[in-house]
């Protein structure tokens, strides 16, 4: 057994298959504890490896919104589609505090949608997790704050306030880090990430040619709300250099 498990949840680590197989191997058969989590690991290999493609220990099925669908489509006409959300992970019982394992379990079942093909909203979270609307919100934006990439619907589809992904794109951009950097960071293909690069950067050359902020807008075809973000990033940068940093 893992000698960093928080022992308050040493007993339901304790209760994952490979370790009932562990117990059976050394209490029923009387193998040594080598030999038998030898064993209790081959078989899990094994399972995993032939029955790995259905739900497995700790998982559910959850009908998402798939990443295709635009912001502003009803409900009944939006696209779902079914994904596997690990709800509880052995290595959970590894977080000594709470907040640590909501966090966590926040990045995995977004990081789990995700690959899947969906995109989780704020009250999905609310409803898998068992908490408010206000909690999710709030350590969603302390996961952010912390340089970690929570792919929610409202975030990957700039709909509501908060840090969108564009905006996150440009930042790690001006830092100066390489498009496989912030591709790993932010989940986003490298293509993608070129188009919003290059949607900054005609933002600034119209600024510095004395366009307005309309004009702009008009020009770029950007929305109110990402051509702000762009300006404000854009300023920013232009104090960096003039500061020579």
């Amino acid at each position: 057994m893992r000698a960093d498990v928080n022992q308050d949840y040493i007993s339901v680590y304790k209760r994952q298959l490979s370790q009932q197989l562990y117990k059976e191997f050394c209490s029923e058969y009387a193998f040594p504890r080598a030999v038998s989590r030898s064993l209790s690991e081959l078989f899990s290999g094994y399972i995993d490896l032939y029955f790995g493609t259905q739900r497995g220990e700790g998982q559910i099925i959850f009908h998402g919104i798939g990443k295709e669908v635009p912001p502003g489509v009803k409900v009944e006409e939006m696209y779902l589609k079914p994904v596997r959300l690990t709800l509880y992970d052995p290595h959970d019982c590894v977080c000594q505090d709470q907040r640590r394992l909501l966090k966590r379990r926040i990045v995995r079942l977004c990081g789990e949608a995700f690959a899947q093909g969906v995109l989780l909203t704020q009250a999905d979270l609310s409803m898998l997790l068992g908490q408010s609307l206000r909690t999710i919100m709030r350590y969603i934006r302390e996961l952010e704050s912390e340089g970690e990439t929570v792919p929610t619907r409202g975030k990957w589809k700039d709909i509501g306030p908060g840090v969108s992904h564009k905006k996150r794109i440009v930042e790690l951009y001006v830092k100066g880090d390489e498009y496989t950097d912030i591709g790993r960071k932010t989940k986003h293909s490298s293509e993608a990430i070129m188009r919003y690069i290059k949607d900054f950067a005609r933002v600034l050359v119209l600024q510095e040619a004395g366009y307005s902020r309309d004009e702009i807008r008009v020009v770029s075809g950007l929305s109110e709300k990402v051509l702000g973000e762009y300006l404000a990033k854009s300023s920013t940068s232009n104090r960096r250099e003039s500061y020579g940093g």
